[in-house]
């Protein structure tokens, strides 16, 4: 019997089997225990080929580099009398979880689905919904250290002040993971094409980014412009952090946004699941 390949060269066999002899208790057991042996293949491959981790770390480290240098460390009534580097330090740690879910995390899942990965994994036994698992665990995992060198850049560059609660920083950062790993999952099942998704996440991320935080200070947006970014999960993703680090925010924060857009997105990848497994 021929065994499944990966995208690496690998068969599929040490991920799971196929046998049918076993009883389904068995299987299911062994189905179970997929998503860690996927992580670590896909990690294996983002070790081989690292610009998708570069091309997630580059943008947003560059840019608040940037933003900080121009408008400094002095307190400032426009960002909510927060210092513009503390400002864009915790905000950026929220922009990296975007830019993996509407940028890296679709393209990738949408690019195994075209070139007949996601097949191949569901004919040795794995589901879609254990693949979309395993792809977002990869995104947190990334995600974690693309955080760890925003911040510790920020530091180098700038200083960075303690966070003034710590849990509310760790809370704020699993919410917009979960948030933006379900909008990449979603993204990346729906699209039929690698291209569709890179075009979509850009056509989002972008105004997403510019008014959710990574852009300029909300006191200087138009009431349109506030007005749309009231209602990007990121908002109140950054604000979030930014109160939960400083003790104060530069707009909205409220936690049931973010998780009714994680809600709205896990509905989607459930249904587009079920359509492929039918």
């Amino acid at each position: 019997m021929t065994m499944p390949i990966t995208t690496d060269g690998t068969t599929t066999a040490g991920l799971v089997t196929t046998s049918t002899a076993r009883p389904i208790d068995s299987q299911r057991r062994r189905r179970r225990g997929t998503v860690i042996p996927l992580l670590g293949m896909e990690l294996r491959l983002i070790r081989r080929e690292p610009m998708m981790f570069v091309g997630l770390v580059i943008f947003p480290v560059i840019t608040m580099v940037i933003l900080q240098g121009v408008f400094g460390s002095i307190p400032d009534p426009e960002f909510g009398g927060m210092a513009p580097t503390d400002f864009y330090l915790a905000s950026y740690v929220g922009i990296v979880l975007a830019a993996m879910g509407l940028m890296i995390l679709p393209v990738h899942l949408a690019g195994h689905r075209e070139s007949g990965v996601l097949r191949r994994f569901q004919a040795a036994g794995v589901s879609p919904a254990q693949t979309v698992l395993a792809e977002a665990a990869l995104a947190l995992v990334l995600s974690i250290a693309a955080a760890a060198l925003i911040v510790a850049t920020g530091a180098l560059a700038y200083g960075v002040k303690a966070p003034e609660n710590p849990a509310g920083v760790v809370g704020w950062f699993v919410v917009g993971a979960c948030c933006f790993a379900a909008i990449g999952g979603a993204l990346g099942l729906l699209a039929p094409t690698a291209r569709s998704d890179q075009a979509i996440g850009t056509m989002v991320y972008l105004p997403a980014f510019l008014l959710g935080g990574g852009g300029p200070p909300r006191a200087v947006m138009t009431g349109p412009m506030q007005a749309i970014g009231d209602v990007l999960p990121l908002t109140h993703i950054t604000s979030g952090l930014q109160q939960a680090w400083l003790g104060r925010a530069n707009g909205p924060s409220n936690v049931w946004w973010p998780l009714l857009a994680t809600a709205i997105a896990m509905l989607i990848m459930v249904l587009a699941v079920r359509r492929s497994e039918a």
